[in-house]
């Protein structure tokens, strides 16, 4: 069985935990009551407005990453020019 690359040829993450969509979208327009009054168009605004620009989206990813490396460090994970 092959493993699915998780990092892409540009060198992006390319899991699926990051792939939003219209009906995303649409979930959580469900919750304003406005899941089927509200156009193709506006939500397809909403998706782009939510992704563009979004720096607290952007600095929760950077926290993550810094976890994430500084939980590898504690665990031994990460190799270093001593190892």
């Amino acid at each position: 069985m092959m493993k699915k690359q998780l990092i892409n040829e540009d060198g992006f993450y390319a899991g699926s935990e990051l792939k939003w969509g219209m009906d995303d979208v649409r979930n959580v327009l469900e919750r304003f009551g406005r899941a089927t009054t509200t156009s193709k168009e506006d939500v397809e605004r909403i998706l782009i407005a939510a992704f563009h620009h979004n720096y607290r989206l952007m600095e929760t990813i950077d926290e993550a990453i810094g976890d994430t490396i500084a939980s590898m460090i504690d665990e031994g994970q990460l190799k270093t020019d001593e190892q």
